[in-house]
């Protein structure tokens, strides 16, 4: 086996043009070629964390889709509010819960496939 040289920019090591070349050979393709080059750490919490408010964002927004087609009954489980409010809060909720969770998940997956101008490190750490 030969040593394989790697040269380091900042968090990336970056494989030789030979070395993908040679994977690209094996079958590994581009696109894996292209994730083996990189050697940043994934931030696991905050993506498992914006899963979890994409998934209640879109309960709450199925909520309130269930109250404006008259589904639920807001008169059983909200007596005297009417129908505005209790449709108005799961909507706000259920934005406040989306908008967050799907761009971290949206800048998760470009870092994940490599797209340039995207990295892990635009994710904000959760301790």
């Amino acid at each position: 086996h030969e040593s394989r040289q790697r040269r380091q920019t900042g968090r990336r090591t970056m494989l030789s043009s030979e070395e993908m070349e040679a994977e690209h050979r094996q079958g590994v393709g581009r696109d894996r070629a292209r994730l083996l080059e990189r050697d940043e750490e994934v931030p696991v919490r905050p993506i498992l964390l914006a899963v979890g408010f994409v998934v209640s964002g879109i309960v709450l927004l199925s909520v309130w889709g269930a109250i404006m087609t008259g589904a639920i009954d807001t008169e059983k489980w909200w007596p005297g509010q009417g129908w505005k409010t209790p449709a108005l809060s799961f909507f706000v909720l259920g934005i406040i819960c989306m908008l967050p969770g799907s761009y971290t998940l949206w800048i998760a997956y470009h870092a994940w496939r490599g797209t340039r101008g995207y990295n892990f490190s635009q994710i904000p750490n959760v301790r």
